[in-house]
This record gives structure tokens, sequence and C-alpha cells, in this order.
């Protein structure tokens, strides 16, 4: 049998109760009655065998408990005083209900006492110094560290329960949310194709239409627009194939993410146009939303789905988490280089701590879609209760500014 190393405090624990055995024993020589016999070099020994084994008392109980009885027998048959090497078996038998399972405890603690009334007895009626009242202090002996032992080990093994069960739901929501970012970078790419190839397809045809009317300008004109033309082509081949590569890989995280965040249907709408009926589907489904949309300044289309889609994702959030009575209030600036969109609820309705400070797997989605944009988004408890949202996502006016400059050309 490979024999295992002890434990430094058990070790202590045993030391430290020998230190006391050994005291007791010189104080004893002083008080010795005839009917007990004086401690010698073998008693001393029998003390040392006593209290040695509790060194090993978690590594091997089942052993150290019986180690640690024989020795206490054997001094009490021979009639050496109680020391304090007597709580050796104390330990040892709480030690055998904490660290082995309740049948072996049982069995071994069962079997522990009953040697030890059987010895008692013996001495009951063998000699004139046990009382009757040793068979009820002895039974306490073995009952009493006995139910602490099985009441620790109840309370480790819950323990261990709840350190599993933790650890087994911050893998699932790692995974949840692995799946919300995977998800929502599907739905940016199935949109950016929608954006970005509604663009190139305009550039495209403008190419091929400035092409045919420049039939009789420079050579290299024609051979650039016809590059243009070409290259433009080109990238909706390549776009659609990738686009159609990345949604076959990431479908089965956007069936599960939309699985788990389907709690209201809010349609989809691409467009800060949208926002005004998603918030009455908001309250139409029982929370009341205080919008606010201010400014004319343009937006890309990408910016406007990725708003749109914050305000959605938050709403949603709140529908689930902020309780009944609870009221929503959206904010959205548009200003020159900026959108800004802020969504609160007061929460007062709220049921579960836990809820209000996760912020949702699919905020963490849309983190990912705000931050490619090269934007910010922040989520947490708001003040007074409740939860906010808040996004601040880059727009410029790339658009405006060209027909600005192309009117100014003209004007010339």
């Amino acid at each position: 049998m490979d024999v295992k190393a002890p434990r430094w405090w058990d070790i202590a624990i045993a030391a430290a109760l020998l230190v006391l055995a050994l005291i007791g024993v010189d104080q004893s020589a002083e008080f010795i009655l005839d009917r007990t016999r004086p401690y010698d070099a073998f008693g001393v020994v029998l003390l040392v065998a006593q209290v040695t084994p509790l060194a090993w008392r978690q590594v091997y109980p089942r052993i150290v408990v019986w180690a640690v009885l024989v020795p206490w027998i054997i001094a009490v048959g021979m009639g050496y005083p109680d020391t304090s090497a007597m709580f050796a078996i104390y330990v040892a038998l709480y030690g055998l209900a904490a660290y082995t399972p309740r049948r072996a405890a049982l069995t071994h603690g069962l079997a522990v006492g009953l040697v030890m009334l059987l010895w008692t007895t013996a001495g009951l009626f063998l000699t004139d110094f046990v009382q009757w009242t040793s068979l009820i202090a002895v039974t306490l002996a073995v009952v009493v560290p006995l139910m602490i032992g099985f009441v620790d080990f109840r309370r480790r093994q819950r323990l261990t329960e709840l350190e599993l069960e933790h650890a087994r739901r911050e893998q699932a929501q790692q995974v949840v949310a692995a799946d919300a970012v995977r998800a929502e970078r599907a739905r940016i790419a199935r949109e950016l194709h929608d954006v970005v190839a509604h663009e190139i397809t305009v550039m495209t045809l403008q190419a091929e239409g400035a092409r045919r009317l420049a039939k009789q300008s420079d050579e290299r004109v024609l051979d650039a627009l016809g590059t243009i033309s070409a290259s433009g082509r080109k990238g909706l081949v390549e776009m659609q194939r990738m686009i159609g590569v990345l949604r076959a890989t990431e479908q089965d995280a956007v069936d599960t993410a939309e699985r788990d965040r389907a709690v209201i249907d809010l349609e989809p709408m691409p467009a800060l146009a949208a926002i005004p009926a998603l918030a009455q589907q908001v309250e139409d489904a029982g929370l009341p939303v205080d919008l606010s949309i201010s400014g004319t300044s343009h937006v890309p289309a990408g910016v406007e789905l990725s708003a749109y889609r914050v305000v959605q994702e938050a709403l949603t959030n709140a529908m689930k988490h902020a309780g009944p009575g609870a009221r929503a209030m959206v904010r959205v600036e548009r200003q020159p280089h900026r959108v800004t969109v802020v969504v609160e609820d007061d929460g007062r309705g709220v049921i579960s701590d836990a809820a209000r400070t996760s912020g949702g797997h699919g905020l963490r989605g849309m983190a990912e879609r705000v931050h490619a944009l090269g934007g910010i988004l922040e989520y947490g408890p708001r003040k007074g209760g409740g939860f906010r949202v808040r996004a601040v996502l880059p727009s410029g006016d790339d658009q405006v500014v060209a027909r600005r400059a192309r009117t100014a050309e003209g004007g010339r």
C-alpha cells in the first residue's frame, strides 16, 4: 500500500495533544492512588502510540480510529490513569465520520463503541473503581464526535455540490455568451451584406452607365470605368460567397441565441425611423416607454442598424427583468459625428439582483457589434434602481459632404 504523508495541521494536533498528555503524566505522579498504576516507560510508550496516529486522521481515518483504540484498551487494562491522551479517541471518531462515507463510518463507529462498552463493562464487574455511569460516559463519548463529524461531512459535501453547480453555471453562461457573440457576428455579416452590396451595386451600375455615356472619351477613361465595373461585380460575387460560408458555420449559434432571446416578437427594422414602432410594440407588451429622438444629421446605414439593435436588445432585457410597474426611457441623439443611444428602466418590479447585474448575454453581442464600428457600449445597474444601457456610435457625414462638394463644383 502506498503510504500517504500526514498533513501538517494533523501533525500539529497530534503533537499538541501529546504535550498535554505528558504534562498530565508529570502532574499525576503527585496524585497517584493505590488502585492506579504510576506511569513508567511502557506507559509513556502507550501514550505516544495512542496519540501519534492522529497525524494521519484525514488520510486513513478508519485505520487511525483502531490504532488509537488499541493502546487505550491496553493502558486502561493495565491500570494507568486517564490523561489528555483520551481525547485522541474522540478526535479519531470525529475524523472517521467527517472523512469517510456514512455507511463505513457507522459500521466502524458502532464497532468501536461496542468494544469500549464491553471493556468498560468488564472493568465494572472486575474492579471496584469503575462506576456504572462510565457506561453512559463511554456511549456519549462515541456518539457525540460521530454526530459532529456527520454534520461536517454533510456540510463539505453540500459545499462541493454548490461549487460544482457554480462551475457548471459559469460554463453554461460562457457558452451562452459565446453563442450570443457568434450570432451577433452572423447577423452583422448578413446586414453588412445588405448594406454594402447595395452600395457596390450602385457603384457598378454608375460605372457601367458612365462608360456607355463616355464612348467618345479618352480610351484610358473607358478602361478605368470598365475596371471599376468589373471590380464591383467581382466584389459582389466574393462577398456573397464569403457571407454564405459565414452563415453556414454560424447557423447553430444563431438558432440557439434566438431561442434564448425570444421573449417578445419584435420585427427587426434596420433604421432609426423604425424605433417609434418598436417602442409602441414594447408598450403594447406591457412596458411603458418614453421615447426621445433628436437631431437630423445624416447617419450611415450600418450605424442605423446598430443603433436600432441596441435599442431592441435593451428593451428586450427590460421586458425580461424590469418587472411589473416599471417604465423604460429611450433617448437617441443624432449628431454630426456620432449617434448616442441611452435606454434606461427604473426596475421597480425587479425580482432578481443577479438578473439585473448580468445585463443579458444579448448585450455582449451588442458590444461586439458596437466595438466593430469603433464605438463604445456601457451597461449596468442605474443609480436609484433599474438598469441603463448607453451606446456611442461614430457617424460620419461622408455622403452629405460629397453631395455638397458636387453641388459646389456644379455651381462654378
